[in-house]
């Protein structure tokens, strides 16, 4: 029989707490970053520290902030094909958020779940986003290997960023111990 790896859920305040950390690390990966905002990071840590629907409002709220900051501060353009790549980037997240909640299912270990989680979050969003510009205008080389190469790198660094975000608010208790066993061992 296998062991089921579906964290209970949290209480109130931490459940509250890992939202509103995520939410501002989104906002500000935003701001800084625009365009390339990693999304396959926050869906590794939202996935495996998370229930299904939590990760998937989590990753929601992510994309909507980031949404926000574009359209509302960075003057994204308002134009139909700018506001079709914002769902397509919201259709690729929730769709990386996805693929790492059913990692946490199987039975390996942390390390391993949170290796396997971050790659395959990455290659949901990436192929999502390049089965977009199928019907969607995109710039020649947007999927370049250097391109790419650019987002996993910002990935990678903002995903152990998070885990040290993580880290931190299990060290100043402002996260109850028991939150996301996969995070807190891996």
């Amino acid at each position: 029989m296998t062991r089921s790896r579906e964290p209970a859920l949290l209480p109130a305040g931490g459940l509250a707490a890992w939202i509103a950390l995520v939410s501002a690390s989104s906002v500000l990966f935003s701001l800084t970053l625009a365009c390339a905002t990693p999304f396959a990071a926050l869906a590794t840590v939202s996935g495996l520290g998370m229930r299904r629907g939590q990760a998937l409002a989590l990753m929601g709220m992510a994309w909507a902030a980031n949404q926000a900051v574009g359209y509302g501060l960075l003057g994204y353009p308002r134009t139909p094909d700018s506001f079709a790549w914002g769902a397509a980037i919201g259709l690729a997240a929730l769709g990386a958020a996805v693929a790492v909640t059913a990692v946490r299912a199987r039975s390996i270990s942390p390390l391993v779940a949170l290796g396997v989680a971050f790659a395959l979050a990455f290659a949901v969003y990436e192929c999502v986003l390049f089965a977009a510009t199928g019907i969607l205008p995109s710039a020649e080389g947007a999927f370049s290997a250097e391109v790419v190469g650019r987002f996993l790198f910002i990935n990678l660094l903002a995903l152990l960023g998070l885990l040290l975000l993580h880290r931190l608010a299990l060290a100043v208790r402002l996260l109850p111990p028991a939150e996301a066993p996969l995070l807190a061992r891996a």
